[in-house]
């Protein structure tokens, strides 16, 4: 019996360190997964999503409302946002007779990347703004406007990283609703990301999207560390 008993004990003792292990890995896991997606670079700092400018172009004038459903906070806005806008749009994109946007920006809970993208030099980029964000659906003047940004807000590096975030990540984390609701939506939020060589990446097929009806555009970005 003591022996029996002995065993016994052993066994369960060694269940009991196995058990210990496993949880200890799923743990570590889930915190990594946390870290890796909710925290910027693991420093308890949460993105930033600079400058989403949302353009409005209705068929004819228009009082249009539009609000954000951050996975987040709202932390600069104008005009003011409070609980959403009400504004008055016109078909030349003239917003309460005075803007050509309305400007929001955010500080997410969460940010989820792609794998694919594009990798540029940095004396490329005012050029590589000019080809592909015209393939990605935005006009003369808002890529004028995005480069006036942008240009001006990346440091100088040898090449940068450019992920164009995707439509599911946006309806999640930062979703426009627009009331009357669009017929055609076009969202453009990067993450760009400076590094020091170049580095080998999948570029995504792109779809140049088709601007119908009552149309509204948005751009904007992140700065990857």
């Amino acid at each position: 019996m003591p022996k029996i008993k002995n065993k016994i004990i052993r066994i369960l003792l060694i269940v009991g360190i196995l058990l210990f292990i496993s949880g200890g890995v799923l743990v570590y896991a889930y915190y990594k997964e946390s870290t890796q997606y909710n925290n910027w670079n693991n420093n308890g700092e949460f993105p930033v999503i600079k400058k989403p400018a949302v353009y409005l172009y209705p068929t004819e004038k228009l009082n249009i409302t539009v609000k954000v459903v951050i996975n987040g906070s709202i932390i600069n806005s104008k005009p003011k946002y409070n609980e959403g806008w009400d504004v008055m749009g016109e078909p030349n994109g003239i917003i309460n007779g005075t803007y050509d946007y309305l400007f929001y920006e955010a500080r997410l809970n969460k940010l989820l990347l792609p794998s694919e993208g594009w990798i540029v030099k940095y004396e490329n980029l005012n050029n590589w703004f000019k080809v592909y964000l015209s393939k990605l659906g935005l006009n003369s003047k808002e890529i004028t406007q995005f480069k006036d940004y942008w240009l001006k807000e990346l440091p100088k590096a040898k090449y940068y990283e450019i992920k164009l975030l995707d439509d599911t990540f946006l309806k999640e984390n930062m979703d426009l609703q627009i009331y009357p609701k669009p017929t055609t939506l076009i969202r453009r939020n990067l993450y760009f990301k400076p590094h020091n060589s170049t580095i080998t990446l999948q570029e995504p097929y792109i779809v140049s999207p088709e601007r119908k009806g009552f149309t509204v555009v948005e751009w904007g970005g992140l700065l990857g560390k």
